[in-house]
C-alpha cells in the first residue's frame, strides 16, 4: 500500500514486505528478497531503520518491534489506507454482472459437478515428473490450444502456450 502513494523506493518496499507479517522474525536476505531489493542496498539503510526503532536485531535475525510507536502508527495507516481503497473500490465497481452467490449457493454449484479432483495428489504428480502422454494430442486451430491427455492424471490438460522440442531456444526472448 506504502507502494502506491510514496513510491518504489527501497526503503519503503521493505516497510511494505515486513510489515505485512510483523510478528515473523527476518533474515537479511529474506528481506531483501520479499522487497525485491538488493542485500547491498539493504545494508546501505537497515541499521537506520534500527535507529528508528522500526526493526530489533537479535544475531542475524530481525524483528519488527511491535512495541514501537512508529511501528503501531505505520500499521495503524496501512490498515486505514487498505480499508478506504477497499471502500473506494466496491463505491466504484459498476462491472459487477448478476447478482452475487451467497455462500451456500456457491457450494451447490461446485457440489453439481461429478468429478472430484485431489488437487494436492494431482500437483504432487506434476512436481515429480510423473506423467506420460498418452497420445500426442489433438490441436485447436480456432484458439490455438493443445489438448493432451495422460493415464496418471485425472483429467486432461488443455495447453494454450507449448514450443515445439525441436525449436531454438536460443531465440526465445525473456525479456
Amino acid at each position: 500500500m506504502y507502494e502506491r502513494i510514496f513510491g518504489k523506493y527501497p526503503q519503503v518496499k521493505v516497510l511494505n514486505y515486513v510489515l505485512i507479517n510483523p510478528g515473523r522474525p527476518y533474515s537479511k536476505k529474506e528481506i531483501a528478497v520479499g522487497a525485491n531489493i538488493s542485500r547491498v542496498t539493504l545494508d546501505s539503510f537497515i541499521s537506520d531503520l534500527e535507529d528508528m526503532d522500526i526493526l530489533q536485531k537479535d544475531g542475524l535475525t530481525y524483528y519488527v518491534n511491535i512495541n514501537s510507536k512508529v511501528v503501531k502508527a505505520l500499521i495503524k495507516t496501512q490498515i486505514t489506507l487498505a480499508e478506504l481503497v477497499m471502500e473506494d473500490e466496491i463505491n466504484n465497481s459498476e462491472n459487477v454482472i448478476g447478482e452475487a452467490l451467497t455462500d451456500e449457493e456457491l457450494d451447490k454449484f461446485l457440489d453439481s459437478f461429478d468429478i472430484e479432483i485431489d488437487i494436492d495428489n494431482e500437483l504432487e504428480k506434476i512436481e515429480k515428473g510423473d506423467l506420460s502422454i498418452t497420445d500426442n494430442g489433438n490441436f485447436n486451430e480456432e484458439d490455438n490450444t493443445l489438448m493432451i491427455s495422460s493415464d496418471n492424471l485425472n483429467t486432461d490438460i488443455i495447453l494454450t502456450q507449448y514450443i515445439d522440442k525441436g525449436f531454438n531456444k536460443g531465440r526465445i526472448n525473456y525479456g
